[in-house]
């Protein structure tokens, strides 16, 4: 990264606004570039984001730039935040048709871009996968939001079950995000302890109800969608996490949606979906196998599979 840190988002509806408000909340950005297809739309946020300059850290220098996508090709990272929600009721893949067909049109833009692109249009597997095909960019540059955010819902759950601080505690979604995203059981810790001992030792707190658990994560997003048409904070600030991780070369573990392995990841390949990778500068530095067990793996090939349909639905090469 240069001392100038440029960043972009595409898209500035209720999630792209939220994250261009947070990367300069956070000092992320020198400068933001703005693209969204209303020209209306993206002159007033960008208005907004400069009014409240003055309670941002970092003095920051914000534009507007329509549908000018060559524009953020100098950008260090671009967020694409792309879709129309009102179409996502209570299914992810209600986005599918619409932007899929937005992606066709931005993402070709970007051969030959050098930076990193966090993709958090939904599906977010299927679009990271559209991403990669026409941009032709390096698989690594390109970073699905995927289930961080569905892993941020686990830790709160097991807190507000618990009472023990979220930041002590890993808990993994795993896969698909979307319906088929899983709960990765067998590798839930708290601080040191993972939650197969803690299960011995302590079994009034830590004997939990686990398929209710995971289900809550699982819907977690709709029960924010049904009372507002939308999420908003907690999509934004999982996909500045990356974007941080990104601008700071953080080395950040996490999952997130990258390509799986060429060798295959339990014989899965071809798309994108989450599982354990290391964000840095240069986007998904390297890919974690995580040990599975039989449940979980099994779990895994049904969101693949079903991953692997919706790509197959909007394919274009």
């Amino acid at each position: 990264m240069g001392d100038i840190t440029k960043i972009g988002v595409i898209g500035m509806g209720h999630v792209g606004a939220h994250v261009a408000n947070a990367i300069l909340y956070q000092g992320l950005a020198a400068e933001l570039y703005c693209v969204d297809s209303q020209e209306g739309k993206v002159s007033c946020e960008v208005n907004d984001l400069q009014d409240a300059m003055p309670f941002y850290p970092r003095q920051a220098r914000v534009y507007n730039c329509h549908q000018d996508y060559e524009a953020l090709l100098d950008c260090d990272v671009v967020v694409n935040a792309a879709g129309h929600v009102a179409q996502a009721a209570g299914n992810r893949d209600g986005e599918l048709v619409c932007t899929s067909g937005e992606t066709k049109v931005w993402a070709p833009h970007f051969r030959g871009y050098e930076g990193v692109i966090v993709t958090i249009a939904n599906p977010c597997d299927v679009i990271a996968t559209l991403v990669w095909k026409l941009s032709g960019l390096q698989p690594n540059q390109i970073v699905g939001s995927g289930t961080a955010l569905d892993s941020a819902r686990f830790r709160h759950a097991l807190w507000t079950e618990t009472g023990y601080n979220p930041t002590s505690i890993t808990s993994w979604m795993i896969g698909e995000h979307g319906s088929s995203q899983f709960a990765a059981w067998s590798h839930v810790s708290f601080g040191a302890m993972p939650l197969l001992e803690l299960e011995r030792v302590d079994p009034e707190r830590f004997t939990l109800d686990k398929d209710a658990i995971e289900e809550a994560v699982r819907q977690g997003g709709y029960v924010t969608y049904d009372g507002k048409g939308c999420t908003e904070y907690s999509i934004a600030n999982a996909a500045v996490e990356l974007v941080k991780a990104v601008v700071q070369d953080s080395r950040l573990i996490t999952p997130c949606g990258t390509l799986l392995p060429d060798e295959g990841y339990y014989g899965e390949r071809g798309h994108f979906t989450s599982i354990p990778a290391v964000v840095g500068a240069d986007g998904v530095e390297r890919t974690l196998k995580m040990e599975l067990s039989h449940d979980e793996q099994e779990k895994f090939h049904v969101s693949c599979r079903h991953i692997q349909e919706n790509v197959e639905r909007v394919r274009c090469w």
